[in-house]
């Protein structure tokens, strides 16, 4: 079978059937991850994918790295997630945007910017985090819920608000 018919056919599968699975089914986590190592650019298994997940091909997950029920990616650039991540449900990685014309010039004239989003490992999201676009989180960083990403967040750091700021260092 032609590969591009085999990702398409798994496709379907996922969106039909793997992504809607209730997470208590047996194996439904490992089936979605089986799935979204032959969708996605570049998935290390085992990872975790939680239901009503809509996968972009564009995504990179490194292993033991787990994506919360109901999380949307936006956009056209690629979101990189590092190991061991862990991310609570409905977070938004949105990597398109669109410029702000000058006074007196329309917003359909410009094209939209898009940008790569970076999670490095060993990260926290809480619920119902949004990370804008061009933002990288570092390596042991923790962002509260509810939280708006707009700029990147230093490693070992605690960020909350929107838009989200620096509210202390990891305790070691």
């Amino acid at each position: 079978m032609d590969n591009r018919i085999f990702r398409l056919a798994v496709r379907c599968f996922y969106k039909v059937i793997a992504k809607r699975l209730h997470w208590r089914v047996p194996g439904s986590r490992d089936l979605r991850g089986w799935c979204a190592h032959r969708i996605c650019a570049d998935v290390r298994l085992p990872v975790t994918i939680n239901p009503q997940v809509d996968l972009p091909p564009s995504l990179r997950m490194e292993r033991y790295a787990g994506i919360g029920q109901g999380t949307q990616f936006l956009g056209l650039g690629r979101v990189t997630l590092g190991a061991h991540l862990t991310m609570g449900p409905r977070c938004l990685f949105i990597t398109g945007d669109h410029p702000i014309p000058r006074a007196g010039g329309h917003f359909r004239d410009h094209a939209p910017v898009h940008a790569d989003i970076v999670v490095e490992e060993d990260v926290f999201l809480g619920a119902r985090v949004t990370i804008l676009p061009g933002v990288t989180i570092g390596r042991g960083a923790a962002v509260g819920a509810g939280s708006v990403v707009t700029k990147d967040v230093p490693p070992e750091m605690v960020v909350a608000g929107n838009p989200a700021r620096v509210i202390r260092a990891r305790e070691k």
